[in-house]
């Protein structure tokens, strides 16, 4: 969708997977580059810089990436960006379809969308 973009997280179907994850006891990261790291802290993650950051708190890289927002960030990324912090056999939600299924699986992703 081309036009303005709005930073506005009234809607957002993070909170409720955060909170799921949060009841496992599963450490939950966030960043979004529309976000403040006050806003980001308040889905109740530990906020991120940007996406490079992970690998200081996750040298080992990560289990899974949920992506609820398909920022031109996240497109820019690719799936070849987004697997240089994941574990292998990592878990990657695909909320809003950026992703292709296939592909995410030829890279050794165990993909869902949402």
């Amino acid at each position: 969708m081309d036009g303005v973009i709005v930073a506005d997280t009234r809607e957002s179907p993070a909170r409720g997977i955060v909170a799921g994850l949060s009841d496992f006891g599963i450490e939950v990261y966030g960043w979004d580059p529309l976000l403040k790291r006050e806003e980001i802290e308040g889905f109740g993650v530990r906020a991120l810089d940007d996406m490079l950051q992970v690998t200081d708190y996750c040298p080992k890289g990560v289990d899974g990436v949920i992506v609820t927002v398909a920022h031109d960030e996240f497109r820019g990324m690719g799936l070849s960006g987004v697997s240089g912090f994941l574990d292998e056999g990592a878990v990657l939600v695909d909320v809003r379809g950026m992703f292709g299924g296939d592909e995410a699986e030829e890279k050794g992703f165990y993909y869902r969308r949402l």
